[in-house]
């Protein structure tokens, strides 16, 4: 069944509500017990008061079922401290996967300092990210010897890949890649999000627990540690009884957090292990790393905090009562087939390690309409035709432009190289204007990279943003600030922006400002698109204009665009009205689209474009900056070769 990325993305915030309905559930568990032990030490309290008051004998205390004031105040504690614990751990979380990977202990990959199996790797990731048109994620490595891997952030801007040392050396080139597409199906699928808001909810179930063992803790040495008369020993027994109920509570957040923990999880990865056999078309390639994780006998070494995302691994990284994968036998029965009886374990050493290899050939200067529809309706779909197609744009890049992409400095200057003018006295002068931002030894190899960039076909530069994202995104905050400066003022310079500039700019503010800046919003994404019907208008009529000649030209193209949109009644706007300024301000505000909505106004921008039967590579490429910036991951365009 094919995977559809729009339906998943709205689906992935009414899962939430499952989520939401597991934790009510834990927190009234959690309530009903620390309410009962409080209304036996509330009346056990009043028995006590009885008894040192002299009237033991005479009265009768009445024994007290129910307390408003009592149970407010559970329900109070509880919504405090649980809840406060979740979002705490979210929001300590929401600053990237990085945080993930860093805390159970991985260290980012650098290619220029990555030996052979760990470039292989990157080179997986890399093909695969591009040819799915998510910026390329930084990875990170995590010494362990089983074979494993994991997909951590919020949102594929700030996404990363987690692999275990075991996984870069223990599998095939075909299995890597089966992997990483089973990785690649959790960014695509909105899981990572929802694995960020469980890790948070499991965080703040079991801080009951933490709570009770100090209050217990904090009890037996007051007690232990001093002379009490009778009530402070009541005290000291009160707290010891409250401590250990919080404890109670704590194994009861841990059942109910490890239950969330493998509900929400287990479905999903049989969704991911067949999205990665649809993306790659190799259902050999996941299953035999399966095969190989079943084959290896080797303990984690692994933090026990890995526990707590043990959801998010590709296998389960930690025992746990509850796991939180199915079965490896059963995984592999439905991506091979074959009956689980019949499932077998592969040794962990596998064969052999496949190079790819592409010849180089030209580019033709136009895209064929099948193949931009072809990418339109590949959205959130990685598959082997984008794959090689990209793999082979790579391998036709001179090396020296892409070790570059991989050096934070050499990144920069390779954005820099993109936006210079091809050649004469503009870019002489540009190079000129840059004496004052760089140095002599960054300016001389960035007229160095210049020469070989503006001798490279278009399909093959925008490609460069994509692999130059994850050192890009390794600068500091100030050098993030510069760099963004000088790329304004390379702009702008001409007192104009270029199609080309404007995609450039929209797709690293797209990737690096979600990292850089802090205030970056993300609007709700509920809306429905007829509430939003003007701002759609307008990016249709833009992309009709920037596609013609004249308005007159430009109206069949708006006019097909319409009709997809299905409405009626439009005017087309006025030329002055279709500027590169707002079309960013109107696609930054139909992010609050819903997801369904987003592609029928892809749809509508696909049919602008294609009416006349042509596409050129600019067309093709403002359409994915358009998608890029709906969050849409869409495959890059690539023309067909000459």
């Amino acid at each position: 069944m094919a995977m559809d990325f729009f339906a998943h993305q709205d689906h992935a915030r009414r899962r939430t509500g499952r989520l939401v309905l597991y934790f009510a559930m834990a927190i009234v568990s959690i309530v009903i017990v620390l309410y009962i032990v409080a209304m036996i030490l509330f009346n056990w309290s009043e028995v006590s008061a009885s008894s040192n008051q002299g009237g033991a004998g005479n009265s009768v205390v009445v024994v007290e079922y129910w307390n408003w004031t009592i149970f407010l105040g559970i329900l109070g504690l509880c919504t405090l401290i649980i809840g406060g614990g979740s979002l705490y751990r979210i929001l300590h979380l929401a600053s990237g996967g990085s945080v993930v990977a860093e805390s159970l202990g991985g260290k980012l990959l650098d290619y220029e300092h990555a030996g052979p199996d760990e470039r292989r790797l990157l080179n997986v990731i890399e093909e695969m990210a591009i040819a799915s048109g998510v910026p390329v994620p930084p990875v990170y490595l995590i010494e362990d010897d089983t074979i494993n891997a994991f997909a951590a952030g919020y949102r594929p801007t700030d996404a990363v890949i987690g692999v275990t040392r075991g996984c870069v050396e223990g599998l095939s080139r075909d299995q890597l890649q089966g992997v990483m597409a089973h990785e690649f199906s959790h960014i695509f699928n909105g899981d990572m999000r929802l694995n960020i808001r469980l890790v948070g909810v499991i965080h703040g179930l079991l801080v009951m627990g933490v709570i009770g063992y100090y209050v217990l803790r904090t009890a037996g040495l007051s007690s232990g540690g001093r002379s009490s008369s009778n009530n402070k020993g009541n005290g000291a027994a009160f707290f010891l009884i409250f401590g250990l109920a919080m404890m109670a509570v704590g194994f009861i957040g841990t059942f109910f957090g490890r239950l969330i923990q493998a509900a929400v999880s287990r479905q999903r990865e049989f969704l991911a292990d067949a999205s990665a056999v649809q993306y790659t078309r190799n259902p050999d390639g996941i299953g035999g790393a399966l095969r190989a994780i079943g084959g290896i006998k080797k303990k984690t070494s692994m933090p026990h905090t890995a526990s707590e995302y043990n959801h998010m691994f590709f296998a389960q990284a930690l025992d746990s009562v509850f796991a939180s994968h199915p079965p490896l036998a059963d995984r592999i029965s439905r991506i091979e087939g074959v009956p689980v009886s019949e499932v077998g374990e592969a040794p962990a050493s596998q064969a052999s390690r496949i190079a790819s290899a592409a010849g180089a050939s030209g580019f033709a200067g136009e895209v064929s309409t099948s193949a931009v529809h072809a990418a339109v309706e590949s959205i959130g779909v990685v598959n082997p035709e984008s794959i090689k197609a990209v793999g082979h744009v790579i391998s036709t890049l001179p090396d020296s432009i892409k070790a570059a992409t991989h050096d934070p400095w050499g990144a920069r200057l390779v954005i820099l190289g993109l936006l210079l003018p091809p050649g004469g006295t503009d870019a002489s002068r540009e190079l000129t204007s840059l004496e004052a931002s760089l140095d002599e030894q960054h300016l001389k190899m960035l007229r160095n990279l210049h020469a070989t960039i503006r001798n490279l076909h278009p399909s093959q530069r925008l490609p460069l943003i994509d692999m130059a994202i994850p050192a890009l995104s390794r600068m500091s905050q100030p050098q993030y600030d510069e760099f963004m400066g000088i790329v304004t003022s390379v702009i702008r310079s001409d007192g104009q922006v270029s199609l080309f500039e404007w995609c450039i700019h929209t797709t690293l503010e797209r990737h690096l400002g979600e990292r850089f800046q802090a205030d970056s919003k993300h609007p709700p994404r509920n809306r429905r698109l007829s509430k939003s019907i003007d701002d759609a208008n307008l990016v249709l009529a833009i992309v009709a204009r920037l596609g013609s000649d004249d308005a007159g030209s430009a109206m069949p193209g708006w006019k097909a665009g319409i009709e997809r949109l299905g409405s009626s009644n439009l005017r087309m706007p006025e030329e002055s009205q279709c500027s590169l300024r707002n079309l960013r301000t109107a696609l930054n505000r139909l992010q609050r689209i819903r997801f369904q909505d987003r592609r029928v106004l892809l749809e509508a921008c696909e049919a602008t474009i294609d009416h006349d039967g042509k596409t050129t590579i600019e067309e093709a490429e403002l359409l994915r900056a358009i998608a890029d910036s709906l969050g849409c991951p869409m495959p890059p365009v690539i023309p067909d070769a000459a």
